[in-house]
């Protein structure tokens, strides 16, 4: 009886080990998304960092350039040359949807509503909630210190407007 208590004893403990050193070994590997884009902020480019965080990787870094220096690291995003632009009928959150195969109908709302910002500038706008989004996001840019402060304001922001 005493012997099996031993082996059961260390069976666990051995157990226990390989799970903490397989756990650790792959969260110290794990590499997380670099996005880059240009200096500035408006409200495509800061829902797009949000979406990103929320639903790309969490802990995705994102990096800001100079305007017209050439970006030679990270996933492009919000500059004329990347794969995730504005363009003439997609925002560039509308374009990380798409290619991200985000199909969750909160952040298909709100990117209805960033079409209506970025894309729909002339027309009348199709979402109630355009005009609001746009005034305080802007707000949001106008009256922050600093990128860091924007991002996570805006990150504020849109969870709570996912949360409604």
């Amino acid at each position: 009886m005493k012997k099996s208590k031993l082996i059961y004893s260390i069976f666990i403990s051995l157990f226990v080990f390989i799970i903490f050193v397989s756990c650790s070994h792959a969260s110290a590997g794990q590499k997380h998304l670099v996005f880059s884009t240009c200096e500035g902020f408006e409200v495509d480019k800061c829902a797009s960092i949000w979406l990103i965080k929320r639903f790309i990787d969490k802990n995705a870094e994102i990096k800001f350039f100079p305007k017209g220096e050439t970006i030679k690291e990270g996933i492009l995003f919000d500059t004329p040359e990347a794969k995730f632009r504005r363009y003439f009928n997609m925002s560039t959150f509308e374009s990380l949807l798409l290619h991200y195969n985000i199909k969750n109908a909160k952040a298909v709302h709100i990117g209805k509503i960033i079409h209506d910002i970025e894309v729909n500038t002339w027309e009348r706008k199709v979402m109630n909630e355009t005009i609001s989004v746009k005034d305080t996001v802007n707000r949001i840019i106008l009256e922050a210190n600093d990128s860091k402060e924007i991002i996570e304001r805006c990150n504020s922001y849109f969870d709570a407007l996912y949360e409604e």
